[in-house]
């Protein structure tokens, strides 16, 4: 059912809102004159863009400067401890040139107790140097031990078939096994002649330098052979991303490695990293607010300049939608006078004739014809008020009338109204579990309206010799469900769905063959909806259709 202002053309209704429109229209013309790309957002991503570029380009640049800074540091500790560690070998070196021109006592048996002084006052200027050794051209320690030095250490003997076979005068270090935790430092001794005079030995504890390393100040030191085995290492052993500088002995099969944390070198920058993200972020939300403050004002003002005219075009549309309505209330209003009277005095003849009360009709086949006109008058008479009772809801103006019905009026009022449409249609109406102590509170002519719409739907589409079944029932929330069931051809979810708009009944099949304009159940689920409660629908196709009243339970009362 269509609502009283839409009786007019929507082109006539639309006609105020359109000159409202043109009034409005100029002055968003005007507005839209301002240079609006200034607060777009497409410009606004743009300035947070740059401002994002900017503060990135800030900070990767320092970033690059901390750790070239880092680096730079790192390189110059690795120096550091390689010049130290340069200059202990050296002293080393130096100490051990003491024996390399031995006295001729060396050849002799008393050489032990010269060369014992020697090699006690190395130690004591060079405390890095241990358990110092002193070989003879056999290989036999002549100072500091008394086994062949084959036997007692093969770094040793390493040490001494090289330094027979190879004049120099150069110091070699020698790694004495994992097992072993010191180098071992040899040096050549030549006598007056410059032949092989035996081989000085001593050894070198890298943990020497623990507290060299310690001193230094890098995270991570670590003293390594050239082939990468690892000698000593010293502070942290597991710090995986450092700033790392490696740096060779001159001379030596040494290198030294030094790292620094990464995340201390970058503690700084991470601070100023945090900082201009903030400042960034703050940048940014404060353009967008500027821009939504600007926008929001740029809205109000554009709205207030419409204000006037929208408001003169909507008056001038509320008034002709008044006169609509006026007018259509009006025409609805006569349109009752004028189609209820001669329907009803069409239903009175009819009666009258149908009943013979002014004696027999004459052909039997005028009385089959009295019969169909009460039914078409009926028939029309429903359909009349069923518009305008749809009209009247939809428009609010539909009278509500509490009373006390007790499911006994209910159902009798039901039985005498669709009776004779049920006896017509063939169908037998089956009322089961009908409570006895059961009031309802609502209005009684709508209550019935429903149900006899429920009803007269189901005996419609039921079809010949079949049963319509109605039950009451109560529900675990207190309210009552009143059932009524077909056993018809059912519908399918796209007919349930039309069966519940106005005006939209079925057009095809046996159910479109039905005389329905599709007002009764929508009806039915308005005057429902005025009780508080709803009309549900039920169905598949070959099942049947079952419409249930729902009432809530304060629509529901116990006699007691």
């Amino acid at each position: 059912m269509t609502r009283p202002d839409s009786i007019l053309p929507r082109a006539e209704l639309a006609m105020p809102f359109a000159r409202a429109s043109e009034n409005v229209l100029p002055s968003k013309r005007r507005q839209s004159r301002l240079p609006s790309w200034l607060i777009s957002w497409p410009a606004v991503l743009v300035a947070a863009a740059l401002v994002v570029t900017i503060a990135a380009g800030l900070l990767a640049q320092d970033y690059r400067d901390i750790g070239a800074a880092g680096q730079q540091r790192a390189d110059s500790l690795a120096q550091i401890a390689a010049a130290h560690l340069q200059q202990t070998l050296s002293a080393i070196d130096v100490s051990m040139q003491i024996l390399d021109r031995p006295p001729a006592a060396f050849q002799t048996a008393d050489a032990t107790s010269s060369l014992e002084p020697i090699l006690a006052r190395v130690m004591r200027i060079m405390p890095a140097l241990s358990n110092m050794q002193v070989l003879d051209i056999d290989g036999t320690a002549a100072v500091g031990g008394a086994k062949a030095a084959g036997d007692a250490d093969p770094a040793g003997a390493t040490a001494f078939t090289y330094h027979r076979d190879h004049p120099g005068d150069s110091i070699r270090l020698d790694w004495r096994g994992p097992l072993a935790a010191d180098l071992l430092i040899s040096r050549r001794i030549s006598n007056r002649d410059g032949s092989f005079g035996g081989v000085i030995l001593g050894h070198l504890d890298p943990m020497y330098f623990a507290e060299f390393f310690a001193a230094l100040g890098a995270d991570q030191a670590r003293l390594r052979l050239d082939d990468g085995t690892v000698l000593a290492e010293f502070g942290r052993t597991d710090l995986s991303d450092n700033i790392a500088a490696t740096l060779d002995l001159r001379g030596l099969p040494l290198a030294v490695d030094i790292g620094l944390d990464r995340n201390k070198v970058l503690a700084s920058w991470y601070s100023k990293r945090d900082v201009g993200a903030a400042l960034a972020v703050s940048v940014i939300l404060l353009l967008v607010g500027g821009v939504l403050a600007l926008r929001r004002h740029l809205a109000q003002a554009m709205d207030m300049a419409a204000l006037t005219s929208r408001a003169a075009a909507e008056t001038a549309a509320r008034c002709q939608s008044e006169e609509v309505s006026r007018r259509k209330s009006d025409f609805v209003s006569q349109m009752s006078h004028e189609l209820r009277t001669p329907l009803n005095a069409i239903l009175g003849f009819s009666e009258v004739i149908k009943s013979g009360s002014f004696g027999p009709v004459g052909q039997p086949k005028y009385q089959e014809y009295a019969d169909d006109i009460h039914y078409s008058a009926q028939h029309l008479l429903s359909v009349i008020n069923n518009i305008l009772d749809l009209s009247k809801v939809e428009a609010g103006k539909w009278q509500m009338i509490d009373d006390r019905v007790t499911l006994h009026e209910l159902f009798e009022a039901l039985k005498r109204l669709a009776g004779e449409r049920a006896v017509r249609e063939n169908v037998e109406l089956s009322i089961r579990s009908l409570p006895s102590n059961l009031v309802l509170r609502g209005d009684k002519r709508t209550l019935v309206q429903i149900m006899l719409n429920l009803t007269i739907n189901a005996i419609k589409f039921a079809g010949p010799d079949r049963q319509v079944d109605l039950n009451v029932q109560t529900l675990a929330d207190g309210s009552l469900a009143i059932a009524v069931v077909d056993h018809g051809e059912g519908m399918t979810a796209d007919e349930l769905t039309r069966a519940m708009r106005p005006f939209d009944a079925p057009m095809h099949g046996a159910k479109g063959r039905k005389q329905d304009t599709g007002l009764g159940l929508p009806l039915a689920a308005a005057f429902a909806e005025l009780h508080g409660g709803r009309v549900e629908l039920d169905s598949m196709p070959g099942l049947g259709t079952t419409a249930r009243l729902i009432l809530p339970a304060a629509r529901v009362q116990l006699l007691h």
